[in-house]
Order: C-alpha cells, then structure tokens, then sequence
C-alpha cells in the first residue's frame, strides 16, 4: 500500500522537490543517504510525505545540491505553515496584524498575557494540552510573537491590564511564576510597555467575556481580537472596534495606577518566598 500523502502542500511540494533532484542525478536513495549521513529510511520518509524534513536536513540538500539555501527556504514556510495550524481560528491572521501594530491594548482576565510571558511560563501553561513537537511549536511562536513586537526598531507600545488572580496562580511551580513576576517588574518599568493590575474586588462586564486585544496600525487602521468561551473573533468593524476600546477603557479606569500596579507585582512576589 502506497503511504499516505500529507495534507501539508508545502511538505509535498519539498518532498517533489527532492525527487526530482534525486532522480535528475541519477541517485538512488541508498547512495544519497550516504552521501548526507543519514539513512535510506529517512529518505523515504521525506519523499512520502510520511515525516516533514528537519532544518539540519534542509540545509544538507542545500550543500549537496548547490541549491543557494532553496531548500532552507522551503522549510522554514513549512515551520511556519504548521505552527499556525496549531493555533486558534483566526489568530494567524492576527498575529500577523500585531507584528505591524504601533500600539497594543490588552486585557487577560486568567494568565498573563501572552506577550509578557517567560519562556518557562508559557511552556508550563501549554505543556498539558499539547504533544511535544506542538509544544515546541507554540512556545517558538510566542517567542517570535514577542520579538516581533517588541524588539524592533520601533517597538509597539504596549497596555497591558492583568487581572490580580493572574498573579496569585501559580503556573509552573514557583521558581517559575517568581521569574515571571521579576519579568513583569521589569516590564512594568519599561517606557513603552504599561503593566495594569486589575483587583479582585472589581467587577465590570467588560472583562467578564474574556481576554479581548485592540491594535491600532502605523496606517491608521485598528483592529479587535476577542477570545472566550466559544468566541475566536478578529474584526475590523468599526462599530466593534469601538466596543472593545471602550471595554478597555473601562478596565483601565477599574485598574490600580502604574506605580501601584508595580507594587502589587511585587509585593506578590515577596509572599511567594
């Protein structure tokens, strides 16, 4: 029985790429396989599709085939592709919008947000509800996330309101959650990021619904981001947009001021030992 093709045109079209190839220099895979160090089996795999190829792999094709890093390219639109399978409908597209945005609103009612998360913090949130090649995937893409928000030439500016529970949850053990809230100190003090703390005792319906992003783009253009219970919607609907503005603007106004959002990170983290 044939093996199954991936349903990952991008994967198809490397695995057709080094075929032929193969094939044009008369190769079979056995001879291939030793020429790069690696096995006849895994050569196989790859040409059907049965596994995707690795960077190391990639970049070997390259050198053996003279092809000036073609195959690396196909790869990384590969990593690319698959990591925004993983993710929620519409959030590929959204996250491609936060990379240009000039300015950041964002309320999380439950963790921190994902944009002000450590490496070690993010991996022990998703760590239970995904496969390892996928938590991989994930954290990479948060990272990258970050960086492409923040460490550019000219970074967002980023608001950010946690709710106080985000803090007292302890994700990953405390030597985890303590070098989170160190890194939210640090934000916090930063000039382009605001850190906001959200008290338990508030209670308004703007953050009753879930985590919810507003964008505002170098062009003008602003764009809403909502995710709830059953709710994964990205929209440019002016009258929306406005809406969740407005929410934000509420929990803005029910949060603690800068200096004292600091104080409450840190004196959290003084009871966590």
């Amino acid at each position: 029985m044939p093996a199954q093709r991936s349903q990952d045109p991008l994967v198809e079209t490397f695995a057709d790429e080094l075929r032929f190839r193969r094939e044009e220099r008369g190769l079979s895979r056995n001879k291939l396989a030793d020429a790069l160090g690696c096995t006849p089996q895994w050569i196989y795999k790859v040409e059907t599709c049965e596994k995707p190829p690795s960077e190391a792999f990639a970049q070997d094709l390259d050198t053996f085939f003279n092809t000036i890093g073609m195959f690396h390219r196909q790869w990384e639109k590969i990593r690319k592709y698959r990591r925004t399978r993983v993710l929620l409908p519409g959030f590929p597209q959204y996250v491609e919008l936060e990379a240009q945005a000039a300015i950041i609103r964002a309320f999380t009612p439950l963790v921190v947000s994902g944009l002000l998360q450590t490496e070690d913090y993010m991996r022990a949130l998703m760590a239970t509800s995904q496969t390892p090649h996928t938590l991989e995937e994930r954290v990479a893409g948060r990272l990258e996330r970050q960086a492409a928000a923040f460490d550019r030439p000219d970074p967002a500016k980023g608001w950010f309101v946690l709710d106080e529970s985000a803090l007292q949850r302890v994700i990953g053990g405390p030597d985890v959650m303590r070098a989170q809230l160190i890194k939210l100190c640090e934000l916090a003090d930063s000039p382009n990021i605001h850190v906001r703390i959200l008290p338990f005792e508030s209670v308004t319906y703007a953050g009753l619904d879930g985590m919810f992003v507003t964008l505002a783009l170098t062009d003008g253009t602003e764009i809403a981001y909502h995710e709830g219970p059953g709710i994964n919607q990205l929209t440019q609907e002016p009258a929306a947009v406005n809406e969740y503005r407005a929410r934000f603007d509420l929990v803005m106004g029910e949060a603690y001021p800068r200096s004292d959002s600091l104080k409450i990170i840190t004196k959290t983290l003084e009871n966590l030992g």
